[in-house]
């Protein structure tokens, strides 16, 4: 079976509304990849039991693997041997997309309030983030490496009682290439952010009541589907919601 590369792509994008699903077609030329890695970080300790890092890095990919996509039509399928019910499919395979760069810088800051008084030594604020630059040649598979992501909050913990509320941010999550949505055409998970609340009561030296809530305010999961032509109110593709998962238990040490 001849393997299609990110240049073999489909002559018309217009009939979208025959895209019926995606067909996943493992590539036996692939080669593995390799990369460097580069780091550098620094850490600070405050007299207040805070603490302060940041740092940088450097990934150098040869090799690196790509996502390759084109509509399904008949000579493809019969080629794949497969029927005319797969008509229309999108379908995708892996490809050696050559060199690419990963480049990124991170930020962890935490810092209890003592410092205010007797009251702010219960008090922890915190927070988190990573920046991504994804460099690579056309089609090159960043899929799940999210450009900007990040967390914070704060913990309360007056004597046996501790509660944590977190606030977690994802940015857009590029995921796999769609050709039916033309030059450009991706998946996408929307960026969104949510907040998770965890608690724990001291009821003996040994034993302690837990619980958690995440995803309180029951944030959605947006798909979205679009190419450099789709207008922007046509992207959405589908939503889901989970509810508010919450778990309630017993914890010991023995």
């Amino acid at each position: 079976m001849e393997v299609f590369d990110n240049k073999n792509l489909p002559v018309d994008y217009s009939d979208i509304a025959n895209y019926r699903g995606t067909l996943p077609i493992r590539n036996p030329a692939l080669k593995p990849w390799t990369a460097d890695n580069f780091d550098l970080s620094a850490e600070y300790y405050t007299a207040n039991g805070g603490l302060l890092s940041a740092g940088v890095f450097r990934k150098d990919l040869q090799n690196f693997l790509g996502d390759a996509s084109r509509i399904a039509p008949p000579a493809l399928l019969a080629e794949m041997g497969l029927d005319q019910r797969s008509l229309n499919w999108n379908i995708v395979t892996k490809f050696n997309s050559g060199n690419a760069r990963i480049t990124g810088g991170e930020i962890n800051v935490k810092q209890s309030l003592r410092l205010l008084g007797k009251w702010g030594r219960s008090f922890t604020l915190f927070a988190n983030g990573t920046k991504l630059q994804l460099d690579g040649k056309p089609g090159a598979a960043f899929t799940s490496f999210i450009p900007k992501s990040g967390n914070w909050g704060a913990t309360v913990a007056p004597k046996r009682f501790t509660l944590t509320a977190r606030w977690n941010y994802r940015g857009l999550d590029k995921r796999a290439p769609l050709a039916a949505y033309g030059p450009g055409g991706d998946e996408y998970l929307e960026a969104r952010t949510v907040l998770d609340l965890s608690t724990s009561f001291q009821l003996t030296n040994r034993l302690s009541l837990v619980g958690s809530a995440n995803n309180i305010f029951n944030q959605p999961r947006r798909f979205l589907r679009y190419g450099d032509l789709t207008p922007t109110s046509a992207r959405q593709y589908a939503e889901q919601e989970y509810g508010i998962q919450m778990a309630l238990g017993l914890r010991g040490s023995f």
